[in-house]
């Protein structure tokens, strides 16, 4: 409200000419009085004349009670007219007064030197004083007595004296107990006839509790700022017109920006700094949708050149109305994690090399094992049929001799009846000697090459179990006394598997040799118990236990482990029992276990069904 703009038209409007005011009286004849006209005439003359019942009324009541004289017409007109204006005046005054004094904001008048000439009850108020008056007796400098900074005073009259008027202008105002407030003043100067500033007019409003609020927020909008600029990830606000309202200071630096600096611009404005560019699209087309976009990925260069790639999502900030009022803006920085999922695919790739090129390396070394555990059973074989061979070797030279001394004999002619008997005793004992050697010889040749033939070839065939073990069996007895090791073996009859006879015979001899090697050690004597029986209709037990050294926790652990072995410094490979495991699981379709602890020697357990796998290819 501009209070004295409507005083200054109150005013104009009480001093105007009442020939402005009234339209023009009826012409009288040269003469003519009121006299001549009579009262009655006269009245009614000025009630036409009045614009405004009320002022008629008061116009001829006033004559009435005056009992003035027959006056000239003009005269009478004039008096008439002057009293309208006191009367409308008055009533301006009085309307101007209620306005004034009814005002919820403080309206003022002062001198250009700072003296209050009027003040309304509203100003009083905000002041701390109980009337105008007390203000105004009060308040002998607004600069000295009013304003907090006197230098606001100045830039007031400044302005005054420049503009001839203020507008909204915010200071700091003391009160009468000292308590501070914040005012808007709108004034304006009143110049005398020389241009001179004599007094100020003006209207002014309490925005203490504004100035608190836009400081709590101006304070809530900087800890909002320094909240955001400790997060290691951009953060921006923007309007509808994609222009920046907030930015935090981790995204100020991928632009090389200060963060105060970007308020207002568009992203292809502060890209265009370092000649690069980057889309707006996801920003359009949230305004287009008002939804929510979801995280994506995106990349662009940042102030450095660098490439910056980022996880990225954009949520609509709507108003009261529901409509989009700007757009929010969250990134995290995914280029390490980019760059270590690179690294993490280079490294998965040169690892799935690595372990084709170790399974190839541990299925040669798992055949070479196989052949190194065949050439210890030939060994062992060689060792046994030497032995027949050797004896048949020696009877049959003993046998050559008797028959060169026979044959001299019979040419001399000096052959007698004893020496015959005696040379075919000799040559039966012989041929006995021969035929049991050659004999034990075959037994174990043939043993040795149906073990041979089983390795060779994986195939899958009807076999009886008990025969198998006790050929595999021959086979091994001559390495158990070598080793000084009692082998017993119990098999239970008639038993029949569907299966892989080399796979059988590679289990149970490197368990034989695993328990000669690491189960006695120094060559100390010892028990290995093999025993094969039925478990249930569909499967066969084979348990394979010795009274050793026996395994400490940590070694049964491993113990099928490939590579792991207690004696690489003997030339161990540690791939004997997981060929075992490998071949029972795998190739033969069973399951094993294993029970041992220190000086308590090792049990272990297979069990194996009675028809092998069909689709398994060869070990």
């Amino acid at each position: 409200m501009v209070g004295f703009i409507a005083m200054h038209r109150m005013r104009v409007l009480a001093g105007m000419t009442a020939a402005a005011v009234l339209p023009a009286a009826p012409a009288f004849a040269a003469g003519e009085t009121v006299a001549a006209m009579g009262l009655p005439e006269f009245a009614s003359l000025v009630l036409v004349a009045l614009s405004g019942a009320a002022a008629g009324f008061a116009v001829a009541t006033l004559l009435m009670r005056r009992k003035v004289q027959p006056l000239a017409a003009d005269a009478t007109r004039e008096a008439a007219l002057r009293l309208i204006a006191e009367e409308r005046q008055a009533a301006a005054r009085q309307d101007y007064q209620k306005l004034f004094e009814g005002s919820v904001d403080g309206i003022y008048v002062t001198t250009a030197g700072g003296a209050i000439l009027n003040a309304n009850r509203a100003l009083a108020r905000m002041m701390g004083f109980e009337t105008p008056r007390e203000l105004i007796d009060g308040v002998t400098d607004v600069a000295r007595d009013i304003y907090v900074d006197p230098a606001d005073r100045a830039e007031y009259q400044r302005r005054m004296a420049r503009d001839g008027m203020v507008r909204e202008f915010e200071y700091r105002a003391r009160g009468r107990d000292g308590r501070v407030v914040w005012l808007s003043d709108s004034a304006t100067a009143v110049r005398d006839a020389n241009g001179d500033i004599v007094r100020y007019e003006g209207t002014v409003r309490d925005i203490t509790n504004q100035m608190h609020t836009e400081r709590a927020l101006n304070e809530a909008r900087h800890h909002l700022q320094q909240v955001i600029d400790t997060v290691p990830a951009v953060i921006n606000v923007k309007d509808t017109s994609l222009r920046y309202i907030l930015m935090n200071r981790y995204m100020a630096g991928v632009f090389g920006i200060e963060p105060e600096a970007a308020i207002g611009r568009t992203t292809s404005e502060l890209m265009a700094r370092y000649g690069s560019a980057k889309s707006d699209d996801n920003d359009r087309r949230l305004l287009a949708t008002g939804e929510e976009l979801g995280f994506y990925e995106e990349e662009y260069l940042d102030a450095a050149g660098t490439l910056r790639q980022w996880m990225v999502n954009k949520v609509p900030l709507r108003g009261a109305d529901g409509t989009v009022q700007s757009i929010v803006t969250v990134a995290l920085d995914i280029g390490e994690r980019k760059r270590v999922e690179q690294d993490m695919r280079e490294a998965r790739d040169a690892a799935e090399t690595a372990l084709v090129n170790l399974r190839a390396t541990q299925n040669s070394l798992i055949e070479t094992e196989k052949l190194a555990a065949l050439g210890r059973l030939v060994a062992g074989v060689a060792h046994e049929v030497n032995n027949p061979v050797g004896i048949g070797l020696t009877v049959a030279s003993s046998l050559e001799r008797r028959c060169a001394l026979f044959e001299a004999e019979v040419a001399k002619g000096e052959l007698r009846r004893s020496h015959l008997t005696e040379f075919i005793a000799a040559n039966r004992d012989a041929a006995g000697q021969l035929v049991a050697n050659l004999n034990r010889a075959a037994e174990l040749i043939q043993s040795f090459k149906q073990v041979a033939v089983d390795r060779s070839f994986s195939h899958r065939r009807s076999f009886d179990v008990g025969d198998l073990t006790e050929q595999l069996v021959t086979s091994l007895r001559p390495g158990s006394r070598k080793h000084n090791l009692a082998l017993t073996v119990e098999c239970e009859p008639g038993i029949e598997m569907n299966s892989y006879p080399g796979s059988y015979g590679q289990v149970l001899t490197n368990l034989f040799l695993n328990a000669v090697a690491h189960a006695f050690p120094e060559g100390r004597p010892g028990q290995i118990d093999i025993r094969v029986r039925g478990h249930g209709a569909d499967e066969v037990e084979l348990t394979f236990a010795d009274n050793g050294c026996g395994m400490s926790v940590d070694v049964r652990r491993h113990a099928f482990d490939p590579f792991y072995t207690t004696r690489r410094d003997q030339g161990g490979t540690g791939l004997g029992l997981h060929i075992v495991h490998s071949l029972v699981t795998g190739r033969l379709g069973g399951r094993l276990s294993l029970e041992s602890a220190p000086g308590e020697g090792t049990r272990i357990e297979i069990v194996l069904p009675r028809a092998g796998p069909l689709d398994l290819a060869a070990e």
